[in-house]
């Protein structure tokens, strides 16, 4: 089925919020997946489906079906309530609703003690293909599933690193391909060749701060469904080598992994209770 104003939703996608086709393709699946349930599971809605009847009680049985019958995880959880939100707030804002069914739903919380997860390496093409995270968080990924720490990829200079970088995964290519045109205006704006940029123009420290990526990083935390930390994610990296790297003697791995003998001890230790 076609949802409401589908037409109008997908030219706002494309043409003011700039995404790819496949991010609206993924759009649309969800909302015709949503206004497919409420056609066949809400009554109300059934008999009469404009928007002004749609409830956020419609929202909530929606997410409620897909745990108990689908068992999505957090991550999907808050990747479909981010599309619905924006999808809403369209609506809501160009004045084709008057009430915003979303709007006290909020994301599930990432678990605090789960701090370290290796569960995003593997899905990591998948993220850097997402336009719904900001390029900044994904360069953070990339760099961290190929061992680099925050305090080397915000140092002046670090793009000369990158540069020599073999990347051969055709995804990281085509991102570091799409990433480069992103920053491009800032680096003009700054007048600076770095990687991470503050968004206004400030000659003397045109780097963007630790703290001022993390603002980026939270914002994308909750829908990702994990910490999003750069020391975490580095964590992540070193367990995913030493899971990988086994028959690596200790003195291997620390040059491998630039470990001093305590930390590649606690490491260790700590692969063995993850695991």
């Amino acid at each position: 089925m076609n949802y409401p104003y589908q037409k109008r939703f997908q030219e706002f996608l494309r043409n003011q919020q700039k995404l790819a086709p496949l991010t609206v393709h993924t759009y649309d699946s969800t909302l015709t997946n949503f206004f497919n349930y409420l056609l066949a599971n809400r009554p109300a809605f059934a008999r009469d489906p404009r928007l002004a009847n749609l409830t956020e009680s419609d929202v909530r049985a929606y997410f409620n079906m897909l745990r108990t019958q689908q068992g999505i995880t957090m991550g999907t959880y808050n990747k479909i309530l981010s599309q619905l939100n924006r999808y809403f707030r369209y609506l809501f804002t160009h004045q084709l609703i008057s009430s915003y069914p979303t709007l006290t739903l909020h994301g599930q919380a990432v678990n605090p003690r789960q701090r370290i997860s290796t569960k995003w390496l593997p899905k990591l093409n998948a993220i850097l293909q997402d336009d719904h995270v900001h390029y900044y968080t994904r360069l953070t990924l990339l760099l961290s599933k190929h061992g680099f720490t925050v305090g080397e990829f915000l140092r002046p200079g670090f793009y000369r690193v990158l540069d020599q970088l073999a990347i051969t995964d055709p995804v990281e290519q085509e991102f570091l391909r799409q990433y480069r045109n992103f920053i491009r205006p800032r680096q003009a704006l700054q007048n600076s060749p770095d990687l991470f940029l503050k968004q206004r123009y400030q000659p003397e420290t045109p780097q963007l701060t630790n703290a001022g990526l993390h603002k980026y990083l939270r914002a994308d935390q909750d829908y990702l469904g994990f910490h999003l930390a750069p020391k975490y994610l580095h964590q992540s990296y070193v367990l995913t080598q030493l899971a990988a790297h086994r028959d690596l003697s200790d003195a291997a791995l620390m040059e491998r992994l630039k470990l001093d003998p305590a930390s590649l001890l606690y490491y260790q230790r700590l692969l063995l209770k993850l695991q």
